[in-house]
């Protein structure tokens, strides 16, 4: 796996698309920092502009880096992570406005030994959504993963998801943490 983990990497750093199994569905990916990349993840997805893009991350180190993590937040993260755990947090880091508009970003440590390699190949960090066409259910096996973005992106992992749920989202950016979206992670 490591060499198709050194493709996607590769394919990261070039610009292109990576589609790829997390812990909770198939994601689509690409770098954080790069415009154009993160226009084609939105054409890819026929996702609304409007909408922010999360952000994968390798450690809570790498989170603590791109964005202001309040100390309530930082003790669900060294609970809750690697996992399917969701935060909202003030940006930190110079990202596109097509990435985040909003002085927020959504980050999330997967709990996925193969895509934490990844996210670690690329420098800690990537910009990474649910595989699916905007609207649609979560993909959630390699095939359809495949079949539904083999003309956009340039590797797609193979591989198993975990809980095949979205993750929970937690909004951390205020005094106390308060729940977005409900999922596999409960903070009470």
């Amino acid at each position: 796996m490591t060499s198709m983990i050194d493709e996607a990497a590769e394919a990261v750093r070039r610009g292109e698309l990576i589609v790829f199994p997390t812990d909770t569905v198939y994601g689509i990916g690409c770098d954080p920092f790069d415009e154009e990349s993160i226009k084609a993840l939105f054409d890819a997805k026929k996702r609304s502009s409007d909408k922010d893009i999360p952000v994968l991350v390798d450690s809570i180190e790498t989170a603590e880096a791109l964005a202001e993590i309040p100390t309530y937040c930082t003790n669900l993260l060294e609970k809750h992570w690697p996992g399917a755990l969701t935060v909202i947090v003030k940006k930190r880091a110079p990202f596109p406005k097509n990435l985040a508009a909003g002085d927020t970003i959504a980050l999330r440590q997967p709990d996925h030994e193969d895509l934490l390699e990844l996210l670690t190949s690329v420098g800690g960090a990537l910009a990474a959504t649910s595989a699916n066409i905007s609207g649609k259910t979560p993909l959630l096996t390699y095939d359809d993963a495949y079949a539904t973005f083999s003309e956009k992106a340039t590797v797609i992992l193979p591989g198993k998801v975990v809980t095949e749920k979205p993750s929970t989202i937690i909004d951390c950016t205020g005094e106390e943490p308060v729940v977005v979206r409900e999922g596999p992670v409960s903070i009470t």
